[in-house]
Formats: structure tokens, C-alpha cells, sequence
């Protein structure tokens, strides 16, 4: 709550202060009586809050590269976040370091966003020196473009600029290799799969969508399936239950089976980016996991209090100003407070579609309100389109990273071992193809 205060610009002031100072008296001396102990921690908690957004706000002067927004500049930075390759153009996330103008040199922190071409090929950890007019993000319509940019802080962009090369093999060693990982990989998926069936089998499994067509896009929205092209809590579900399972059924103890899928599930976070969505469900998952180590019962609600906690002391930008992170934690709600209320897995027919509609219902009415509000409409034959497509999702990530494997250790073979992947992805393209075709499947408000 004092992260959302504080995000509609209500400042720290005197009087927060003295309540800031009357609530710790109150802890420190009535910290026997919980009459007067919750209160006042819940008080601190507020101002805790409100003081936490405040440090995220940048000041901006000359020490900072958004104050020479508008201005003709050269600097020099590394770029910091594996670049999204577009269809016709690369968006680099680039870190300054220096800058200069009329021959003056100054030493300057901050991030600017890069639209380019995509030629030639920068990397995560390349030492830039670039060349452009640096400006002020702006509205887009009616979306809030500064706002949301201010989210990862970038408070600068720079359009089609001079790039030139001056170091590689920056950044951090290990992020790098996870990279190079991940690319190794793409080469090996457009090699052999078709598209769009390569971009959309890279989306659903790396969390880049980028290459994805426009209109194949817009055939997920309109029957509400998008979340299929990001990386969700259902893909990181079904990741950390397949690598316990592996592990255990290698015949490591229950200890390591549960170190060995954390650094996995921080592995893979880090390559997909840690978008807020994977991150929420990496985090409640890794604390499901943890209970069941330390021998306690696991709790959902606990794991996701906690979890948004953790992501809103680490960035409290992106309680309102991330979607995903939104949705994220709303479909979680729906399946915790909803669901049970709508179905009984006591009754015949757990696991049935009748379950699986139940689920996709509870998802979208928590959902809903933050749908209307940030995209003006809403799909209605999401619950039924969910149904024949979402069993995929299962067997596109274990089939598919098994197929990755096995065309690593042998690649000429790696169209055979694609050919089942390319079948599923067919048909998940066909259904929600001929779905889309409808009409009126889309409400707008």
C-alpha cells in the first residue's frame, strides 16, 4: 500500500516523518500488547513503502545522461540485457559511461533504449561508442510510454544512431554464457523448423516474442491465448516439477534434487530475462519446493504474499507499471480464491476438461478488470480455445528441449527429432487460426 501511495506522488513530508517516529515508539514500548504492536507495524510497514519508491526515483542532473535528452551527444556504455531482435529492427539496452559534447568529456550513469538495425549483430556485455540525438520517451496515444520505460530505468531513448565496436566479452561471465546458451539454441531451432513455427517455438519456450508475426500475434489475443507466448506460471510449473522428477529419478536425494533444480530455475530465469510473470512463479515455486525440504506445509497464499513482496522491495516501479506483473499475480489469485469455488476435485472428473475450463474461467474473471482497463477488450471464447489448445504446452517443453539435446549431440538428425514439435505447433497454429476466424469473438469496451 505504500508503494501505491507513493506511486500516485504522495511525498514524504513532516508529518509522515512524525507518524514514522510515532509508530516505533509504539513497537518499542507496547511491543507486549498486540493491541498496539500491529498497528504500529503496520504503520512502518506503510512508510517503509512509501520511502522505498521514493529512492527508486532518479534525480536528474548533469551526473545523469536523461539531463541531455534533446541534445546532439557521443557516449560510450555497455549493453546490459540481451538485445531484442525485432523483425526489422534490434532494441539494445544500453548502460553509459561517459559522454561527450563540444570535445568535453563527462563521466555519466544511466540507461538508454536503442532502436538500430539489425545489422550488425551486438551482443550482451559489448562495449559501445555511440553516436545520436538522445530523447525524452513520450506519450504513445494513450499509452504512458515514460512510465513504462521508467519500470527498468531508461529515461532515454536514441533512434537509428552511429554504432561503433569497441570491446566484447563484458558483463557478467556467466549471464554470457547462458546467452550464448540461448543463441546457440535459436540457430538450431530456425534450422529446423519452418516458420512461423521456429519464432513461435522459440517464444513459447525463451520468452522472446519479437520475431512472431504481426497477424499470427493478433490471432492469440483475440482468442486470449497470448499467455502461450510468454514465459508464465505454467511454464515454470511444468519446468520445476520435470526437473525434480529427472533429478530424483537419477538418483539424487531429495537435498540435492532440491539445489540442483534451484540453480536450474536461476539459470533459466536469467537466460528468458527475468520478466515478472516467470519471475513471480520461479520465486512461489522455489518456496514450495523449500517447504517441502524443510519438512512444513506449503502454503499458496503465503508463497505468493511473499513472492510480491520480494518483487516490489526489488523494483516498486513495477507494481503499477507492469502489466504482467498485474496479471501475473491476479490469475494466481483467481486460482487460489476462485477455483475451489467453482470446482470440487473431490468430484468424478478431476483432471478433465471440465477442471481445465474451470481453471481458464477463474484465470480470466481474476484477470478481467485489468484486462478492460489496459487493453479495452476482452476475448470471449478464451475458456474454450484454452481447452484444445493448452494441453500442448506440456509436450512442446519436454518434447521440445529434449529435441534440442538430442540435435546438439547429433545434428544432422535434427529435423527427425523436430518433426513431433512441428506437428503440435501446426495444429496450436490452426486451431487458434480458425478460432480467431470467427465472429464476435472479441468484445471491446
Amino acid at each position: 500500500m505504500g508503494v501505491a501511495f507513493a506511486s500516485w506522488e504522495i511525498e514524504i513530508d513532516t508529518i509522515v516523518w512524525l507518524m514514522l517516529i510515532g509508530g516505533l515508539a509504539i513497537i518499542i514500548f507496547k511491543r507486549t500488547r498486540p493491541t498496539f504492536f500491529i498497528p504500529g507495524l503496520l504503520v512502518i510497514s506503510l512508510l517503509a513503502g512509501l520511502w522505498r519508491y521514493q529512492l527508486s526515483l532518479p534525480i536528474i542532473d548533469e551526473n545523469q545522461l536523461a539531463f541531455y535528452n534533446g541534445q546532439k551527444s557521443v557516449f560510450i556504455g555497455t549493453v546490459k540485457r540481451e538485445p531484442d531482435v525485432r523483425l526489422k529492427q534490434t532494441k539494445l539496452l544500453v548502460e553509459a559511461e561517459s559522454i561527450s559534447q563540444k570535445e568535453v568529456t563527462k563521466t555519466v550513469s544511466g540507461r538508454v533504449l536503442i532502436s538500430t538495425e539489425l545489422y550488425p549483430e551486438f551482443f550482451y556485455g559489448d562495449r559501445l561508442k555511440v553516436n545520436c540525438r538522445l530523447k525524452q520517451p513520450e506519450m504513445i496515444e494513450d499509452f504512458d510510454y515514460p512510465r513504462y520505460l521508467a519500470k527498468d530505468r531508461i529515461y532515454s531513448l536514441c533512434y537509428q544512431p552511429k554504432i561503433e565496436l569497441i570491446g566484447r566479452a563484458g558483463g557478467n561471465y556467466w549471464l554470457r554464457q547462458l546467452l550464448i546458451f540461448k543463441k546457440n539454441s535459436q540457430t538450431i531451432i530456425n534450422r529446423s523448423l519452418p516458420e512461423p513455427y521456429a519464432s513461435l517455438f522459440f517464444g513459447i519456450n525463451f520468452g522472446n516474442r519479437g520475431g512472431i508475426d504481426d497477424e499470427l500475434v493478433q490471432n492469440f489475443n483475440a482468442t486470449g491465448t497470448t499467455h502461450l507466448l510468454a514465459i508464465s506460471g505454467m511454464n515454470i510449473t511444468l519446468i520445476v516439477g520435470i526437473i525434480t522428477n529427472i533429478f530424483l529419478a537419477c538418483y539424487f536425494s531429495r537435498r540435492q534434487a532440491f539445489w540442483l533444480t534451484t540453480f536450474t530455475i536461476l539459470a533459466y530465469l536469467a537466460i528468458i530475462g527475468f520478466p515478472a510473470s516467470a519471475f513471480r512463479a520461479g520465486l512461489m515455486g522455489w518456496l514450495l519446493l523449500l517447504a517441502v525440504y524443510l519438512g512444513r506445509v506449503g502454503k499458496a497464499t503465503n508463497a505468493m504474499l511473499f513472492a510480491a513482496v520480494i518483487m516490489v522491495l526489488i523494483n516498486p516501479k513495477i507494481l503499477r507499471d507492469d502489466i504482467s506483473f498485474q496479471l501475473s499475480f491476479l490469475s494466481v489469485m483467481g486460482l487460489i480464491y476462485l477455483l475451489p469455488v467453482m470446482y470440487n476435485k473431490d468430484k468424478p472428473g478431476w483432471l478433465s476438461v471440465k477442471e481445465n475450463l474451470a481453471i481458464t474461467v477463474c484465470s480470466q474473471l481474476a484477470t478481467m478488470p485489468v484486462t478492460i482497463f489496459s487493453f479495452g477488450r476482452i476475448s470471449l471464447i478464451a475458456p474454450i480455445v484454452n481447452i484444445f489448445v493448452v494441453f500442448l504446452m506440456l509436450y512442446l517443453i519436454i518434447g521440445g528441449f529434449l529435441a534440442l539435446l538430442l540435435s546438439a549431440l547429433i545434428p544432422g538428425l535434427s529435423l527427425f527429432f523436430f518433426l513431433p514439435i512441428y506437428y503440435l505447433l501446426a495444429y496450436l497454429v490452426t486451431a487458434v487460426g480458425l478460432f480467431a476466424g470467427l465472429p464476435g469473438i472479441t468484445l471491446n469496451l
